[in-house]
């Protein structure tokens, strides 16, 4: 068998030889080829040398071309300086400088310049230099302001005295327990609450009549027997109430049997406790007619009437009659009492107890209406007149 060289060329059996030659060599060509019978250009590539880069040459460095210096022109020599030291700097103008200059050039003296000035001031206008218009328009101003002022004093004048009418006095309503015939405020506290008591006593009032007193503060805070100055227990005070308590003056409408006064105060007071207050009424008992005194007065000793010895003679006959002291004639006077004290009666079929004078007369009473309503009079006419309005009031029904 003969070895094939292959270095001989082999006949190209390549179908493709009568087609215009493909420079560009592609994978489906070659399938075509292939199908085609044939072989595609298999030659292995061959390599292409790249040439070495030529070295670079070293750069030569540029000798720097010398500089010549130049040397400065001379320079001129300075002016040599002049001394001024015998030589005078001018003065700085001021107004001052100015206006002495000016004088001496003018030769002018005080009396001129001051003269000058006055004339130079300005001058207030005189009424005549004020034009005719002005003058007619200052009198309208001052017309124009008179009306405005009368007008608006004449609209407060109106306004005060007939666009306002005085509003009606309100009459402060007190809370009273029972039905009264007048009202009389008082103020104060202490000796002047109980002067004012006093002076309202002495005022005359109707019979059978009630005049009831109050203070601004008696029937908020306190009542008008709590802020008198009297010696009462704390029990006492502590127990009345403000709200129902009441003081006045009542006319019993005359003398009574058991020697009363006609006009006297009272006092109704609103209580908590029935056992507590009148627990301590007993205790005040001892210093209760010395702390109502000016409230409850004694009564004056009577004065004994003497008549005497009076002779009548007709003819034979003489009519002598004796003088002999003789005690002034009360109706149905009581028992005389040996020793002032308090002491159990009974009134209008009420429990009081009642102090009484040597001669009998009532100083003062006090006794309940009921467990809750404490009355403190001066006599037993007094204390059914305030019972018997009690018993009618729609307070205590």
């Amino acid at each position: 068998m003969e070895r094939m060289d292959t270095n001989t060329a082999t006949p190209d059996l390549n179908p493709n030889d009568g087609l215009p030659k493909k420079y560009i060599r592609t994978l489906a060509g070659d399938m075509k080829i292939v199908e085609q019978g044939g072989t595609p250009d298999l030659a292995p590539l061959t390599p292409r040398a790249i040439p070495a880069p030529a070295p670079v040459p070293k750069p030569v460095p540029t000798p720097v071309p010398a500089l010549e210096l130049v040397p400065a022109p001379p320079q001129a020599p300075l002016p040599p300086e002049v001394s001024r030291v015998g030589e005078k700097s001018s003065p700085i103008e001021t107004y001052a400088s100015d206006f002495s200059d000016r004088v001496k050039k003018t030769g002018a003296v005080t009396a001129t310049i001051l003269a000058a000035e006055q004339d130079s001031a300005p001058r207030p206008l005189r009424t005549e230099d004020i034009p005719s218009s002005s003058k007619k328009n200052l009198f309208y101003s001052i017309a124009g302001t008179m009306l405005v002022v009368i007008g608006a004093g004449a609209a407060y004048f109106s306004y005060t005295h007939f666009a306002a009418p005085p509003l009606p006095a309100v009459i402060e309503s007190v809370p009273i327990p029972i039905f009264v015939d007048e009202r009389e405020q008082i103020s104060g506290s202490g000796a002047v609450l109980l002067q004012a008591i006093e002076q309202s006593v002495s005022r005359p009032l109707a019979p059978r009549t009630v005049r009831l007193l109050y203070t601004a503060s008696s029937s908020t805070s306190d009542s008008i027997f709590s802020s008198l100055p009297l010696s009462a227990p704390d029990i006492l005070r502590r127990n009345v109430n403000a709200v129902g308590s009441m003081a006045g003056v009542a006319s019993a409408g005359g003398g009574s049997a058991s020697g009363g006064n006609a006009q006297s105060p009272f006092f109704i007071l609103s209580v908590t406790t029935y056992r507590d207050t009148f627990a301590g009424m007993l205790s005040w008992e001892r210093m209760m007619p010395r702390d109502l005194e000016p409230l409850f007065p004694s009564y004056p000793a009577a004065v004994p009437q003497t008549v005497g010895t009076t002779t009548v003679s007709t003819g034979s006959t003489t009519l002598t009659t004796s003088s002999s002291p003789q005690a002034a004639a009360t109706s149905t006077p009581p028992a005389p009492v040996s020793t002032p004290v308090f002491r159990d009666e009974v009134v209008v079929n009420h429990d009081v107890r009642i102090y009484r004078d040597a001669a009998g007369k009532s100083v003062v009473i006090y006794g309940y209406w009921n467990p809750t309503t404490l009355v403190i009079a001066r006599d037993p006419g007094t204390f059914a007149e305030i019972l018997s309005r009690l018993a009618t009031s729609p307070t205590q029904q």
